[in-house]
């Protein structure tokens, strides 16, 4: 059922927008930055050269394989769980990276780091593909996804013998992106209950902005919010 909808300001449908094109940034950096990291890393964890397509492999599957589900599940849910286990498991698996030494343990925790991927994924898409003009946003979609994977390509090349600092860098700029949406998304659920609340029991509450284009921008909290995010 089409849930109740009202206005939320202008500046916090930018922070949603920016808050997802950085974690989709991120997610899309992370697939390519092992690739050029070089022989350290190499050295570092016993991945041969036949075995390293497999650091890219197993991000990309376990990306690519949780992302309708979790989808599904924001649709049952909300997307702040889904979002905080997605900022949890990309930022723990980010330093474990760095920490473990052995192919099975690296490759492993490249697993969970694409879990993470998917999650914040599926949580961008929930939020910032609900509006009147999604195409325009599947473009910047697009866009942000290629800077990001060569912007990985060129870190890891850079990095060199430091790749380590690499995936350290993901802890400050995961939290950059995690952070308003974890705040943006508490504050609409706290007056979805409010208005819940006065106006007695509803079938569902989403919040709208609108900008001037004419575009919108939906949190899903309520049941049509939710079938539409998904």
């Amino acid at each position: 059922m089409p849930g109740a909808e009202r206005p939320v300001g202008r500046s916090g449908g930018r922070v949603l927008y920016a808050a997802c094109a950085l974690s989709q940034f991120l997610v899309a950096a992370g697939v390519s930055v092992v690739t050029t990291m070089g022989p350290a890393l190499r050295e570092a964890n016993g991945l041969g050269a036949s075995r390293l397509p497999w650091a890219v492999l197993v991000y990309v599957l376990a990306l690519g394989l949780l992302v309708r589900p979790l989808r599904l599940l924001i649709r049952r849910t909300r997307p702040l769980p889904v979002l905080i286990l997605g900022l949890w498991l990309f930022v723990q698996s980010s330093v474990a990276l760095t920490l473990v030494s052995g192919a099975s343990a690296f490759l492993g925790f490249r697993a969970v780091q694409g879990a993470g991927a998917a999650a914040l994924t599926a949580t961008a898409l929930a939020l910032a593909l609900v509006g009147h003009r999604p195409h325009r946003l599947l473009l910047v979609w697009a866009a942000v996804a290629v800077a990001g994977f060569g912007t990985g390509l060129a870190a890891g090349a850079v990095v060199g013998a430091e790749w380590r600092w690499a995936l350290w860098a993901n802890v400050p700029l995961t939290a950059a992106a995690g952070i308003p949406l974890v705040r943006l998304l508490r504050s609409t659920r706290r007056r979805d209950k409010a208005v819940a609340g006065r106006a007695g029991a509803g079938d569902g509450v989403g919040v709208r902005q609108e900008d001037g284009d004419g575009d919108g921008v939906g949190l899903g909290e309520g049941d049509g919010a939710q079938d539409a995010a998904a």
